[in-house]
């Protein structure tokens, strides 16, 4: 399993394994040279002050996700989410009396990648007349909502539905 930290999470990580490979270091140090015992919670005191503070940098921005907002919860820390772009209101409206509405939409994790693609047909009711779904492999997002209208525009000439809004 492959993670992929945001920035603010990955300054997070590197502080906190640097301060802890340090804090170890110190401690051996002081036992070997100095001949003193450091106690533990000096020392993670010590990890703990330096990971706050890289904390208060401010650098970069956390994904707005629960995962990572946790994890910065359990340590103390205030996560910085991401600035939201754009935020559009978006009402669905039925088509008129006699037309049937087709909505498509395709999904993967990454370009090009595993995808695959669905599509759902209402009536001026909002009543559902049918939908599909498949899996399509390993293509670019272009060509999966290319798929996608092609097989809607398909399915509804096979249904013989003449008037469609996609």
């Amino acid at each position: 399993m492959a993670f992929s930290f945001n920035d603010q999470m990955r300054v997070f990580w590197k502080m906190t394994i640097h301060e802890v490979v340090l804090s170890v270091w110190f401690i051996r140090n002081q036992w070997i040279f100095e001949s003193k015992a450091v106690d533990f919670r000096f020392a993670l005191s010590l990890v703990w002050h330096a990971v706050s503070g890289a904390n208060r940098l401010g650098i970069g921005c956390m994904r707005n996700c629960v995962d990572d907002l946790l994890i910065l919860r359990c340590f103390g820390l205030r996560g910085r989410p991401t600035k939201t772009q754009v935020i559009k209101s978006v009402i669905w409206l039925p088509p008129a009396l006699g037309w049937i509405k087709i909505n498509t939409d395709s999904a993967a994790l990454s370009s090009p990648s595993t995808r695959g693609c669905e599509g759902v047909f209402h009536n001026c009711r909002s009543f559902v007349k049918g939908c599909f779904s498949i899996p399509i492999g390993q293509v670019f997002a272009f060509q999966t909502e290319l798929l996608a209208t092609s097989k809607a525009i398909n399915s509804a000439w096979k249904s013989r539905w003449r008037r469609i809004w996609l």
